[in-house]
């Protein structure tokens, strides 16, 4: 009997947990240079996204690679764990490791516009009650850098 209930009770467990639906990208805020290298720099910055989940979520261990006009700039990754409410809009606090190779050519193009492509590609980890999964992070459009700078 008991190992009927629970088998029956780990059945429920598993069929109640959802996937969570993806994170909506908003925009980046508060650029900031952390450290600046010839071969890698990194940068820090909020992403702005909307949790369209009615639940609160854990993020960690993201996976994301940042395009600047078509150019890979580097990967993201999520400074701490952190928690997100539930249908609610939060900052997210990562730090981007850009590779300069890539970026130093296109550099004074990516300055002189305002607006730059934006593409993000990849997974953070995000779940509750220590079950996490993978969500995936897809986005594309346009982004006004120059607001968003602190030097």
């Amino acid at each position: 009997m008991k190992i009927t209930a629970l088998s029956l009770l780990m059945l429920l467990l598993v069929c109640s947990c959802r996937h969570p639906k993806e994170l909506v990208y908003k925009d980046v805020q508060h650029f900031k240079l952390q450290n600046a290298g010839l071969k890698q720099s990194g940068i820090s910055l909020d992403i702005r996204m909307y949790n369209p989940n009615n639940y609160g979520i854990k993020l960690k261990n993201a996976d994301v690679d940042v395009f600047v006009n078509g150019t890979l700039l580097g990967k993201m990754c999520v400074n701490n764990q952190c928690s997100v409410p539930g249908l609610d809009t939060f900052l997210l606090p990562v730090t981007l490791n850009v590779d300069m190779k890539n970026v130093l050519p296109n550099a004074l193009q990516m300055f002189l516009k305002s607006d730059v492509d934006i593409k993000l590609s990849g997974t953070i980890r995000a779940g509750r009650r220590g079950i996490y999964m993978k969500v995936p992070v897809n986005y594309e459009g346009k982004q006004d850098i120059r607001s968003s700078l602190k030097w």
